[in-house]
This record gives structure tokens, C-alpha cells and sequence, in this order.
């Protein structure tokens, strides 16, 4: 099992033809809880500067028992040149748990 921080998750990361990918929002406590430890794969360089972490452009294939923890925006894209949150937008949080379809 392998736990994740991603700055998007696409159906391609999953081969769905063996295994569900189960979506549970987070509020940003449980998020930052459970990012600990997590290996980040962050595309986008304004989420990496702002979770503190590198950026990582690297390809995934989630696999059963893996986590994805994803953070998102609201209200808007955010910029890749960013360096705070701009008004407007705020941050969503989700855990995806990759089980295999039985």
C-alpha cells in the first residue's frame, strides 16, 4: 500500500477493469493528518508551494490498497505562478482508496 498527495486524479490512474477507486471528502484536519508520510506527486507548482512540498511530474498507476489524497480549488483554477491562495478560491480535499472489484 502506497499513500499518495496528488494535485489531480484521473480514472486513467486506476485500471478500472480490476479495481474500484472509492471517493471520501476531507476536511482540511483529516487532510493534513493524513498526508503525513504521503510520497507527493504534485503536477501543478503552485499546489506544490503551497502544501510544501516538490514538485513531481512523475506517472502513477494506483494499485489495491493504495491512498490517494487529493487537494483541489473551488472557485476557480489556480494559477500555476501562484504563491498564496488568491480571493475567491479555496481548497477541497478528498482521500481516494483503491479495492479491488469483487
Amino acid at each position: 500500500m502506497v499513500k499518495y498527495l496528488l494535485s489531480n486524479f484521473t480514472s486513467s490512474m486506476v485500471d478500472e477493469t480490476r479495481f474500484n477507486a472509492v471517493h471520501t471528502e476531507l476536511t482540511e484536519e483529516e487532510f493534513n493528518e493524513l498526508k503525513v508520510d504521503a510520497v507527493a506527486v504534485i503536477r501543478n507548482p503552485a499546489f506544490a508551494r503551497l502544501l510544501h512540498v516538490p514538485m513531481c511530474r512523475r506517472y502513477i498507476q494506483l494499485k489495491k490498497g493504495d491512498i490517494a489524497l487529493v487537494v483541489g480549488t473551488e472557485g476557480g483554477k489556480l494559477n500555476y505562478h501562484a504563491r498564496s491562495l488568491p480571493e475567491g478560491l479555496s481548497l477541497t480535499y478528498e482521500k481516494v482508496e483503491i479495492e479491488a472489484i469483487v
